[in-house]
């Protein structure tokens, strides 16, 4: 697919003022998945600046990250906030929000290039992700990179249901999926390599 290198790194100044618009209603529905958001494109251009990418990319997978949940503001809070684990039926129902967040952004053009983080951040590797069971270089490499970090994210956040992660029990976590063909190998290590702010996840 062809990036539209103008709108990333010329985007008007209308369409950051969209992207922060965005973020304000992803707020609304909860600070949670706001705080989430930017974590994974902190934590994500960390990685990003490892792998030493180019502008280009590094400025698309900032707003792709920022914005891959936008899809969450679709699902009733019923599910969203549940403060326990989710029947199938509701998790089928969650794992529309991809799709979601992908027609959300459509209509505006200098996001082309982020619907594929915001469709496929649920893909692994081998195939068993969704929405579209995506698999190895389907997966483009910045998809790859918000995945990992998305998984990190979510396993170091209380749930309900569950204390958080310490960050060395996530990467463990990570690595045993790693080898189960889900994830990046080299995407994992580098994600062990970046620096935490643990007061990045400190209760709401």
């Amino acid at each position: 697919m062809s990036i539209d290198t103008d709108a990333i790194l010329s985007a008007p100044e209308n369409f950051l003022q969209v992207v922060q618009s965005l973020l304000t209603a992803i707020e609304a529905k909860d600070l949670k998945l706001r705080r989430h958001s930017e974590r994974v494109a902190k934590y994500s251009l960390q990685i990003a600046t490892q792998m030493q990418l180019s502008e280009v990319d590094y400025e698309q997978l900032k707003c792709g990250a920022l914005l891959h949940d936008i899809g969450n503001i679709g699902i009733p809070d019923s599910i969203l906030l549940k403060p326990s684990g989710l029947s199938q039926m509701e998790f089928d129902e969650m794992k529309l929000h991809p799709i979601i967040g992908a027609q959300i952004v459509r209509p505006l053009m200098a996001a082309k290039s982020l619907r594929p983080l915001i469709r496929n951040h649920h893909e692994k590797l081998n195939g068993s992700g969704y929405p579209d069971g995506l698999k190895e270089d389907e997966i483009s490499l910045l998809v790859r990179i918000l995945s990992v970090v998305d998984v990190y994210d979510s396993l170091r956040s209380e749930r309900a249901y569950r204390e958080a992660f310490a960050h060395e029990n996530a990467l463990q976590i990570l690595t045993e999926e790693v080898g189960r063909g889900w994830w990046d190998a080299r995407i994992v290590e580098l994600l062990a390599h970046i620096e935490v702010a643990e007061d990045d996840f400190a209760p709401v």
